[in-house]
C-alpha cells in the first residue's frame, strides 16, 4: 500500500507575524550601530514588538481576565519591562523567540492535524463481518460494534470499529 504526498501546510498567520517580528528585529539590530536616526531604530523595535506580541498579549489578558496567569502574559511583561528599563534589544529578542516557537508551534499542529485527517481518509467505508455460521456479509464500517468479527483480506485496509 502506498500512501499519497502529504498535502502542503498552508500559510499560517503565527508562521507571518513570527516572520515579520523577525525581520523587523533585525532591522533594528542593524540600524542601530550603523548609527541611525534613533527614532528609526525605534519604529523598527517597535513593529517587533507589535507584530511578536500583539497575540500572546491577548491570549495573556483573556487569561488575567479568567484570574490565571499564563506565559504568554508574563512574556510580554518580561518584553514591555525589558524596554522600560532601556534593554530595548533584549525584549525584542525574547519576542522573536516566542513568537518563532508559537509559529513552530503551530505549524507542528497544523501537520499533525493533516497528517491525522490523511490516515482517516484512507479507513474504507464498507467491511466484511463474519456471521455466528461464518457467512460474509459487506456491511458499512460504521455499522460494525466492537466484538463483531471482520475478514480482512491480503492487501486490504481494516475499518474502524464504533465504541
Amino acid at each position: 500500500m502506498t500512501l499519497a504526498p502529504p498535502t502542503p501546510v498552508r500559510a499560517l498567520p503565527e508562521v507571518r507575524w513570527a516572520a515579520l517580528a523577525t525581520a523587523a528585529f533585525a532591522v533594528a539590530a542593524l540600524l542601530g550601530p550603523a548609527g541611525a536616526p534613533p527614532w528609526l531604530t525605534g519604529a523598527a523595535y517597535a513593529l517587533c514588538y507589535a507584530a511578536g506580541g500583539w497575540e500572546p498579549a491577548l491570549a495573556g489578558l483573556r487569561a488575567l481576565r479568567e484570574r490565571s496567569l499564563d506565559v504568554d502574559l508574563l512574556m510580554v511583561v518580561a518584553a514591555l519591562g525589558a524596554a522600560a528599563i532601556g534593554q530595548v534589544f533584549d525584549g525584542a529578542l525574547l519576542i522573536v523567540i516566542f513568537a518563532t516557537s508559537g509559529a513552530l508551534e503551530a505549524y507542528a499542529t497544523r501537520r499533525t492535524a493533516d497528517s491525522v485527517r490523511g490516515l482517516l481518509d484512507l479507513a474504507p467505508d464498507r467491511a466484511v463481518r463474519l456471521g455466528p455460521d461464518g457467512a460474509e456479509h459487506t456491511v458499512a464500517a460504521a455499522d460494525l460494534a466492537v466484538g463483531d468479527r471482520v475478514l480482512v483480506r491480503p492487501g486490504e485496509r481494516v475499518a474502524p470499529t464504533a465504541t
